[in-house]
């Protein structure tokens, strides 16, 4: 559309997954934010940068930048950020121990040490915001194992929002967010929209049924795929729809879920019993495409390194009785191996998030005909998911479960995005230890995408993973939006949101005066915004 911010513009968006990383630059900002180009990145609060040798980057910073509180960004605001920030960095890469120094050589000049050669420098630099001085002192770093850090409301930061109501991090959120323009923000063009309002915490149907039947409720969403047609139906919606990087991560617990899924055989038979062209066509009505990972093929680097695999199910039909019996078979062995009656189906418990059901009822169907009794416990928040997620690997959990699932929504661009749950000394990982596979991650963070490493380093981990069935294998999910019809947006393939590019027409009902005009409540021709997968 083009123009500037209007006045009294407002628009609410529901976020039922990662929230803390969609709406993080909007609010904060780092040397480098999230961009949908080849490489993943561009400048935010450095406008250029050297790498001088594997360990040792220099970065040139925008002049005249004031924080939201109107005080000056500068070297030494970089210089203070970071000394908060090795104090208690985020966990959730190897920055938190590759990182050793920073050094002023001007006033909008830095100069960053690292330790050892690591490839995830520039994307971990995305995640390393900096505030306000009266921020850190009141609130610092966190050392969570989630990054972004919206601990409390207030102008603290340097984008184009302000958090001016509630708190959203990774394990701990409000139920509503708002956000409002930030006078201060150092590219006028932006934001477009004077006010936001996010919702963390509704009921998906509830949401839907705001969105498509009325106005002022919801502009913005994700949708389960079943709620299309409807969408492209509703007088006030309309529907958005792209391939993306996202993933969903299903995790098998070998560290306290049921014995029997420390056994490789079992671990694979579940995978082989999952018929994903089924669940592609009928749970996720084809919004995606199926995958032999738990990785988007459309990372970079992705298809290529995994065009010698195939999903179980493509190899060999878990709907043909005979492969059914087979894999009957494998469970029944364990069970009486591990000194339970096989007469008995094997009972498990997935723990599952309210948005996701749809899918999983239908995992649920298919491990039900080898023998496995599903259980499904439900919550409503993605924090609850990661509450149980992240105290496993110590025990802590309080929820005993076997299965669990949320969305690994991309952040980066990097196929790291995905890969993290793999590493087993991680809070994020439920797979015990393993060396091997550590030390795959180990040369991971060592090795930049364009090195000629990369592509044999991402076959050997995910042939590995492959091979050990360490998680459950699902089809890569399209991004699936429903926006009011006069909300103008372009998506990202990742989880990452630019709320400050979103815009308004003047029919939007925060600017209209009167009804909404009958002629616009016609169905909008489905908008499919397209990513080159790499």
């Amino acid at each position: 559309m083009g123009g500037g911010r209007k006045p009294g513009s407002h628009i609410k968006v529901f976020l039922p997954y990662l929230p803390y990383l969609a709406i993080s630059h909007s609010v904060n900002a780092g040397l480098v934010r999230p961009a949908n180009n080849e490489r993943g990145w561009d400048y935010d609060m450095a406008v250029a940068h050297t790498r001088i040798n594997d360990y040792t980057y220099e970065f040139e910073l925008r002049k005249g930048v004031k924080f939201q509180d109107g005080s000056s960004f500068d070297a030494d605001a970089v210089l203070l950020n970071l000394a908060y920030f090795k104090k208690k960095p985020y966990t959730f890469t190897a920055i938190d121990r590759v990182y050793d120094k920073a050094e002023k050589i001007s006033k909008y000049r830095v100069r960053i040490h690292l330790k050892e050669k690591y490839g995830l420098f520039l994307y971990d630099a995305m995640w390393i915001h900096f505030y306000t001085k009266a921020y850190l002192e009141k609130y610092g770093w966190n050392g969570k194992p989630t990054a972004p850090n919206l601990a409390a409301p207030g102008p603290y930061g340097l984008g184009p929002y302000i958090l001016q109501k509630g708190y959203v991090e990774g394990d701990r959120n409000s139920s509503v967010v708002e956000l409002v323009a930030n006078s201060n923000y150092w590219n006028p063009s932006f934001p477009k929209v004077e006010r936001i309002t996010l919702y963390l915490d509704l009921k998906t149907d509830v949401a839907v049924s705001e969105l498509l039947e009325q106005e002022g409720k919801i502009d913005v969403m994700p949708i389960p795929f079943s709620y299309e047609l409807p969408t492209v139906l509703s007088d006030y919606a309309k529907l958005m729809r792209s391939p993306s990087t996202n993933n969903y991560s299903v995790h098998i617990n070998m560290v306290s879920g049921n014995d029997l899924l420390k056994e490789r055989e079992v671990r694979e038979a579940i995978n082989k019993a999952i018929d994903q062209e089924s669940l592609l066509m009928l749970s996720m009505n084809g919004e995606g495409e199926n995958s032999p990972t738990m990785v988007s093929p459309n990372f970079y680097g992705i298809r290529q390194a995994s065009r010698d695999l195939q999903p179980h199910s493509t190899i060999e039909s878990p709907l043909l009785p005979a492969v059914r019996q087979k894999l009957i078979n494998t469970i029944k062995k364990y069970q009486v191996k591990y000194g339970m009656d096989p007469k008995q189906k094997l009972k498990l418990k997935f723990l599952v998030q309210d948005s996701f059901l749809f899918l999983v009822k239908d995992i649920k169907y298919f491990l039900d005909l080898i023998h496995i009794d599903l259980e499904l416990e439900i919550v409503e928040e993605e924090r609850n998911i990661f509450d149980q997620l992240l105290k496993t690997r110590d025990g802590r959990n309080n929820i005993q479960y076997d299965f669990l699932i949320w969305g690994n929504y991309d952040w980066i661009r990097h196929p790291w995005t995905a890969l993290f749950v793999y590493r087993p000394g991680s809070v994020w990982s439920t797979i015990g230890r393993d060396d091997v596979l550590d030390s795959y991650v180990s040369l991971l963070f060592q090795t930049a995408i364009e090195e000629a490493e990369y592509i044999p380093l991402l076959k050997s981990i995910i042939e590995y993973v492959y091979k050990q069935s360490y998680m459950l294998f699902l089809p890569s999910p399209n991004k699936v939006l429903a926006l009011n019809k006069e909300v103008f947006y372009r998506p990202r393939p990742s989880a990452f949101i630019p709320l400050w590019e979103i815009e308004v027409s003047d029919n939007h009902w925060s600017l209209r005066k009167g009804e909404y005009p009958a002629a616009l409540k016609a169905p909008v021709e489905i908008t499919h915004s397209n990513v080159e997968a790499k």
